[in-house]
């Protein structure tokens, strides 16, 4: 040292002071590295489950269609030409999401359909058509070129049956893969990303970016690709055909019966993408240490700022989240001798322990709240929820134009049956009733113990032909009832119904409920069990 010059004393000291620098860029490297393949990770996850979701809601829409034609096909499966015009203009309704609808005898043969056939078409051979038969539940197809429609679609079944639970046939409808791709081109990708639908044979359904060769045809093989899509979602690393790395991350659509995906969605970015900023970052960081003497400022500054400021800004921007009511901010910060570190370690178990206490609270207040919405005799929602819920749905049906039905139910004679069998009979049938109406009530109707003897079951997006008949076939089911109570029979139960529907029973719930009840008394009035409708002058007032 004391032959070295001072230039040379002063150059081995930035040296010297620059090695644990360069230490410092290399770990930090490997971190970034970490820390933006896990950032990633959690981006792929984050798109493949946001766009399941969305694909989800096109699937459990044509699981709604099916479900609300299947009533009109029960009626209509014997008069083609009918049944025909109603698939034709449901299918006109769809703006070109479905390609084709129709019906089809359970032995395989076309009922009827949304568009004209020639020639004989059958469906014994399809997937769906058979799952439907088998399971009695929506069924969801495979990729297939429509024998009518001559397009690429993917085919969902319903199965249709009559009132003694026979299947008469299998409802279907064919998703158009063109629109759906416009869906699917909607959902914003990470850069570099790539988004593939595949049904349960790895059958490509859609992809972003756009690639029309690419749809009808099976998804490469990649090494570990069956592997890696064995459940419903996850995320794994493989090699493409080009021998390049990828991140893969998958969730479902939709599953079968069984619970075996049945449409997934894959997004894929490669790793060289996920690790080119990490790169750049290393490559300036390196050229840094040649900057000379003013290197150790610049190490200095942004050594407080990667040691000190960014963790103080971390839990200085937690804490304000908290006070903003984000109970679920951590700050990440991990167990270590840094007092910042154990400053953020227990920050972060106080804001967990907030977190419980504050989901334990509204648990508690949701459980009081689901108790004072529910009948405590006949497990029915009661007149509050009705109060509260009635509005809503009506505010809704302004809103979209969907029409519904209010059906008001009154078991005949029941003061004169409690005074003769006792008020322990009259709950039973009470709740006797209960069960019917929660039997024959489709999902998205609900069931209200309105009071006493009196029963409300609003039907969600249906018409009044539908609402009449579905009125008919409850009182029919009561009508049938044979209730024993301590060995003594119940005698013959009827029950008088009153119906309003909306459009045309009122812009409000008063006015819906009193239509219905000027009907209900109408029913009474013409010699109980029956139903009656609300007339357009009860309706208006």
């Amino acid at each position: 040292m004391r032959d070295l010059s001072a230039r040379a004393r002063i150059t081995l000291l930035v040296v010297i002071a620059a090695l644990p620098s360069f230490i410092l860029i290399v770990v930090a490297a490997l971190l970034q590295r970490d820390s933006a393949e896990a950032e990633a990770r959690a981006a792929l996850v984050r798109t493949a489950s946001f766009a399941a979701r969305q694909q989800e809601r096109t699937v459990d829409g044509v699981r709604i269609t099916l479900a609300a034609a299947v009533h009109a096909l029960e009626e209509l499966h014997t008069d083609r030409a009918s049944c025909d015009r109603y698939l034709a203009g449901v299918l006109g309704h769809s703006a070109g999401l479905y390609h084709s609808m129709g019906l089809f005898h359970p032995d395989g043969h076309l009922l009827c359909n949304a568009m004209p056939v020639t020639g004989v078409v059958r469906a014994d051979d399809r997937r769906y058509f058979r799952e439907a038969l088998a399971i009695g539940k929506f069924a969801i197809g495979e990729y297939q070129i429509g024998r009518v429609t001559r397009l690429e679609g993917v085919n969902f079944g319903f199965p249709v049956e009559d009132e003694k639970k026979r299947k008469i046939g299998v409802a279907f409808i064919g998703m158009n893969l063109a629109n759906f791709n416009r869906i699917v081109a909607s959902t914003q990708l990470p850069s570099s990303a790539v988004m593939t639908v595949v049904d349960r044979g790895g059958i490509v359904l859609a992809r972003q970016p756009a690639a029309a060769s690419a749809i009808g045809r099976k998804l490469r093989d990649l090494p570990g690709l069956e592997r890696g899509l064995s459940g419903a979602s996850g995320v794994f690393e493989g090699v493409d055909t080009a021998k390049v790395r990828h991140l893969f991350a998958y969730d479902t659509v939709a599953t079968d019966a069984d619970g075996t995906p049945a449409i997934q969605v894959l997004v894929q970015m490669p790793l060289a993408a996920v690790y080119a900023e990490a790169g750049r970052a290393v490559l300036l960081n390196l050229a840094g240490l040649f900057v000379g003497t003013l290197l150790l400022l610049v190490v200095g500054w942004y050594g407080a700022e990667l040691l000190i400021l960014r963790t103080l800004r971390s839990l200085l921007g937690a804490a304000r989240r908290v006070r903003g009511g984000d109970l679920g901010v951590r700050t990440g910060l991990h167990p270590g001798k840094d007092e910042l570190a154990q400053l953020g370690v227990e920050f972060d178990l106080m804001a967990e322990a907030l977190q419980r206490r504050d989901d334990d609270l509204n648990r508690a207040l949701k459980e009081k709240n689901a108790q004072a919405m529910t009948d405590s005799l006949t497990g029915l929602l009661n007149r509050r929820y009705l109060d509260e819920y009635l509005p809503r749905e009506i505010a809704r049906a302004l809103r979209s134009g969907e029409p519904f039905a209010l059906l008001m139910f009154d078991l005949d004679h029941f003061k004169a049956f409690n005074d003769n069998f006792g008020h322990e009979a009259g709950d039973r049938v009470l709740q006797e009733l209960a069960t019917l109406l929660h039997s024959m009530t489709r999902s998205g109707d609900v069931a209200c113990r309105y009071g006493g003897e009196e029963f409300v079951l609003i039907m969600h997006r249906s018409t009044l032909d539908i609402a009449r008949r579905r009125a008919e076939d409850i009182r029919a089911a009561v009508s049938k009832l044979d209730l024993v109570h301590r060995g003594r029979s119940l005698g013959h139960l009827t029950v008088s119904i009153g119906l309003a529907a909306f459009p045309g029973g009122g812009n409000d719930a008063e006015a819906m409920l009193r239509a219905a009840d000027t009907a209900l008394y109408a029913a009474k009035h013409a010699g109980r069990d029956r139903v009656a409708v609300a007339s357009s002058e009860q309706q208006g007032r």
